[in-house]
C-alpha cells in the first residue's frame, strides 16, 4: 500500500530534468507541470523555423581565412558539423515521437518525412504526449533541441549588414540583415523575408557576397 501511495505521489510532480530536483506539481491529467508544457509548445512551434535557419547557414560560404598549420579543425568545419548534427537530430526526434503516437494511438503517421509534417503531427497530438508517462522526456528533448539550435545560430556579433537593393518589384530600398547568421532580413521600406525564404533569396541574387565572405 505504501508503495502505491508513493508511486501516486511521484506522479503528482513533474519529472523533467529542467527542475534540477526541485519539485514542481503537474497539471491535472498531464505528466508535466505548466512551465514545462508551455515551454515545450513554444519550442515545438519554433523548431521548423530553427531548422530552416540552420539550412541557411549550411548554404552560406564561410569567409576566406589565411592558411595556417594547426592541429585543430577550422572553426567553420566544426560549426558546419554542429549544424548538420542538430538538423538531423530535430528530424530524428520528431519522427520518433510521431512513431510513438502512431503506434500507441493506432493512427496513421505523417505521410512525409519533413519537418512541417512531423511538427504539425506532434502538435496535433501534443496534449496526449504531455499526458503520456514519457511526457517529461518529450518536453526535455524538445527543449534540448531548441537550445542546441539557438546556440548554433547565435551570432558572435550583432552587426547589421547591407545586402544591396531590395528585390521586391518596384521597391529599390536597401536590404539589410542583422547579425551573422542573420536574425532577420528586411529592407528599409519594411519588406521582410522569413528564414524559409533566405536560401531562395540568395539564389535569386538578393543577397550579395558579404553574406558568404565574397570570392
Amino acid at each position: 500500500m505504501a508503495d502505491g501511495v508513493r508511486e501516486g505521489h511521484d506522479r503528482d510532480f513533474c519529472r523533467s530534468q529542467r527542475h534540477g530536483g526541485v519539485a514542481s506539481r503537474t497539471i491535472s491529467g498531464l505528466s508535466v507541470c505548466t512551465e514545462c508544457r508551455d515551454l515545450a509548445e513554444e519550442n515545438l512551434i519554433e523548431l521548423p523555423q530553427l531548422y530552416d535557419m540552420c539550412a541557411y547557414m549550411l548554404d552560406v560560404r564561410p569567409p576566406r581565412q589565411r592558411e595556417r598549420v594547426s592541429g585543430h579543425r577550422p572553426h567553420g568545419i566544426v560549426l558546419r558539423d554542429a549544424v548538420v548534427s542538430i538538423r538531423s537530430d530535430i528530424l530524428g526526434v520528431l519522427a520518433s515521437w510521431c512513431g510513438l503516437v502512431a503506434g500507441e494511438r493506432g493512427v496513421p503517421g505523417p505521410d512525409e518525412l519533413s519537418i512541417p509534417r512531423l511538427s504539425t503531427f506532434v502538435l496535433i497530438h501534443f496534449g496526449w504526449l504531455t499526458a503520456h508517462p514519457a511526457g517529461a522526456d518529450f518536453t526535455d528533448e524538445l527543449a534540448a533541441l531548441a537550445d542546441r539550435a539557438r546556440a548554433v545560430l547565435t551570432p558572435e556579433t550583432a552587426t547589421e549588414m547591407s545586402l544591396g537593393p531590395c528585390p521586391r518589384p518596384g521597391c529599390g530600398w536597401t536590404l539589410r540583415a542583422e547579425g551573422h547568421p542573420p536574425k532577420w532580413i528586411r529592407c528599409e521600406a519594411g519588406h521582410e523575408w522569413p528564414p524559409s525564404q533566405w536560401l531562395q533569396l540568395m539564389r535569386d541574387g538578393g543577397l550579395d557576397s558579404s553574406m558568404g565572405g565574397g570570392e
